[in-house]
């Protein structure tokens, strides 16, 4: 049986789309070599582009990632998830501040009353004075975070799994703290994105 022309042009764009990164992302992908700093706004689409960063993945586990839920010229908007505890998964929404076209910074924002969890053993919502408790023992905790800074270097791409590899660098009052570098993968793939869980 013929394919009709309209429907192998769709195809064919489904299977760029499925196998590759768009064009300014590929572009960014070849301009950078391993080790090399990413500018700012390099790193925003990437941050707009992607599906999900997952932090230190390990056979389809995340020990925490980010989801960029807006992306503009001053900072943006993500969702950040990781397991809480062997029983609870949090995930909450928070805001960088991009500064000196190189780095996003902690604003101090007050996440917690927008706090989500669920049971990591059946993925319920937990609610009630269950997700008060939970709420209130993280506001304690939180008193103490510093706005830190962070950077982005180069390492890798993977067309073929739609992934980015990235150094997330940490800087503490001005100071890069060589021992919070963290690998981090960008995914580009919604499914692939969809499927990842939380380590703990």
């Amino acid at each position: 049986m013929k394919i009709p022309l309209a429907a192998a042009l769709l195809l064919l764009v489904a299977a760029s789309a499925a196998f590759g990164f768009d064009s300014r992302t590929q572009g960014i992908i070849d301009q950078y070599k391993p080790g090399k700093l990413i500018r700012l706004a390099d790193v925003a689409h990437l941050m707009a582009a992607s599906e999900r960063w997952c932090y230190l993945e390990q056979d389809g586990t995340c020990s925490w990632s980010d989801i960029y839920l807006d992306v503009g010229k001053s900072g943006a908007e993500f969702e950040i998830g990781n397991a809480w505890n062997e029983d609870v998964d949090i995930a909450f929404t928070d805001r960088g501040e991009f500064r000196d076209g190189r780095y996003i910074c902690e604003t101090g924002t007050d996440w917690v009353p927008n706090m989500r969890a669920t049971r990591r053993s059946d993925g319920n919502v937990i609610g009630g004075r269950e997700l008060a408790q939970l709420k209130s023992e993280i506001a304690d905790l939180r008193s103490e975070d510093s706005q830190d800074c962070f950077d982005y270097v180069y390492t890798s791409a993977d067309a073929e799994n739609q992934t980015i590899t990235l150094t997330q660098r940490q800087y503490i009052n001005d100071v890069h703290e060589t021992g919070k570098d963290t690998e981090v993968t960008v995914h580009f793939d919604a499914v692939a994105a969809q499927a990842l869980t939380y380590r703990w």
